[in-house]
């Protein structure tokens, strides 16, 4: 119901469908309704005596298809609205790093359409948060400018790493209150600049520099009501920045209000402000019952934020408080009703797919599938769809083992074994690394191939013993955790050579 309201909100209309695939092994109901990738926005399986490689794969693709994240397609009936700086600057994008451009376009990259993909360009993209271009996604950042200039944007901070021969697309629903036929882009960037308004490119200025700032100026007329402003920003090298302001009859125009959320053209829009604040009070009211184990109080001010502020920047972690109070994977202590913990945990995914919970709501769905559900069935299609979901995770890694773990213990020795080898490939700089050339040791010595185990538990010793030394030589919590799988190692050798 909660996934309704807000879907509701967002101008969704639904359709419910219900689709019944029947054969000597398979059963599956999948009921949806059209939002998710002009499809879908949320999906549920019950499965029976499937076969093994059939239920892999169909659960994981039902779980991806339920939980990609939102269409853009559908506007929103209420958005929350930003400011712009005093001075007029905006502050406030969606944006995405680094897209790549053919290498022909080399020297002239601003007549690159780094979106152009499937019926989509960069004169009608209306992206939100967490749509995919080049498996890079959309952000929703917030600057507070940068040693360069107080109203710069630092656009490395969108890819959180630096990059060079690639594009930062920034985009940015603007709402003037009146028509402005004589209003004026400013603006400068670091590198290339292409300016989209509306639809029409305004301007474009192909060029290595550092910023200036107005440096580029254009007309550029705002209607009354809702803007779309799209800039894209070349990196060759060096830094990556932007500043964008409108001017009119030479004064900066200070009384836009910026979307990060595609609006309708009458959408109700709330000062983010005031908004979050309101249901930042609540939110620690709710967190103060939780902390003091009053769950049920705790809940009902959860519920409200959900309802009354389901846009609120805090409304994610309403969500995943309020399943936690259900249940905890950590042992802490709930009211262990798993079953709502799940629901919840599955509402907070359809609702708020690309927030950094949602991650961690996956992961713990699967774990209480695991654990308190008893269905590792369902938890290895849980723990498979993650890596699909959220490709540039850090939490990736997290899940890989996760899976490789769950399928020894079902005794799916070579499955696990293979999985933990792709974690070690593909995430080769992340600290799951360890985790996994231990748990290959384990799942050998489970699966009673003593011989491989020996020499798996000898080489997790030794990377435990250099990482110890030299990779986290100063971290003192780093240090007590390979401490521990030293010493785990040293006795699960001896006991190896025992038998």
């Amino acid at each position: 119901m909660r996934s309704r309201k807000l879907l509701a909100a967002r101008g969704y209309n639904f359709k419910a469908l219900t689709i019944q695939m029947k054969n000597n092994n398979m059963l599956i109901f999948l009921s949806f309704i059209p939002a998710l990738r002009r499809e879908t926005v949320a999906a549920s399986c019950q499965l029976a005596r499937l076969p093994r490689l059939t239920s892999r794969l169909l659960v994981a693709m039902l779980l991806i298809t339920a939980l990609l994240p939102l269409s853009a397609e559908t506007a929103f009936k209420e958005v929350i609205v930003y400011p712009t700086h005093e001075d007029g600057s905006l502050m406030h994008w969606l944006a995405i790093s680094p897209l790549l451009y053919n290498v022909s376009f080399l020297g002239d990259s601003m007549s690159a359409d780094v979106l152009e993909s499937k019926g989509v360009n960069e004169s009608n993209v209306l992206p939100r948060a967490g749509d995919r271009v080049q498996d890079q996604n959309w952000k929703k950042m917030h600057y507070t400018g940068t040693t360069e200039g107080p109203t710069m944007c630092g656009l490395f901070q969108v890819a959180e790493r630096g990059f060079e021969y690639a594009i930062t697309c920034s985009h940015a629903y603007v709402y003037s209150p009146k028509a402005r036929p004589n209003a004026v882009f400013a603006g400068s960037s670091d590198d290339a600049i292409k300016v989209i308004l509306n639809g029409k490119k305004i301007w474009t200025n192909q060029i290595q520099r550092s910023p200036t700032y107005d440096g580029d100026q254009s007309n550029a007329p705002l209607k009354e009501g809702w803007n779309t402003l799209l800039i894209v920003v070349d990196q060759v090298w060096g830094g990556h920045l932007l500043c964008a302001r409108f001017l009119e009859d030479g004064a900066p125009i200070k009384d836009l209000e910026i979307s990060l959320d595609p609006p309708t053209n009458n959408a109700r829009r709330h000062p983010a402000a005031t908004y979050n604040a309101e249901a930042s009070g609540l939110m620690r009211n709710a967190d103060a019952f939780k902390m003091n184990h009053q769950f049920s109080d705790g809940l009902k001010i959860y519920d409200s934020i959900l309802k009354k502020y389901p846009l609120s920047d805090v409304a994610p972690r309403a969500g995943y408080a309020r399943a936690t109070c259900f249940h905890s994977t950590k042992g802490e202590k709930s009211l262990n009703q798993p079953k709502d913990a799940v629901e919840t945990l599955k509402t907070l995914l359809q609702d708020y797919p690309q927030d950094i919970l949602a991650e961690y709501a996956l992961l713990d769905l699967a774990k209480i599938q695991e654990t308190a559900l008893a269905s590792p069935k369902e938890a290895e299609a849980t723990y498979r769809s993650f890596e699909q979901l959220y490709p540039q995770s850090s939490l990736a890694a997290k899940s890989l083992v996760e899976l490789a773990r769950l399928l020894a213990k079902q005794e799916k020795f070579e499955d696990s074994i293979l999985t933990y080898r792709k974690t070690i490939k593909k995430y080769n700089t992340s600290d799951e690394v360890m985790t996994a050339t231990l748990g290959m040791a384990q799942t050998w010595h489970q699966s009673g191939e003593l011989a491989k185990a020996l020499s798996q538990y000898e080489s997790a010793r030794a990377m435990a013993q250099d990482w110890h030394d030299n990779k986290y030589g100063v971290d003192v919590g780093k240090q007590a955790w390979l401490q521990k799988i030293i010493e785990d190692t040293r006795q699960a050798i001896d006991d190896s050579r025992r038998k």
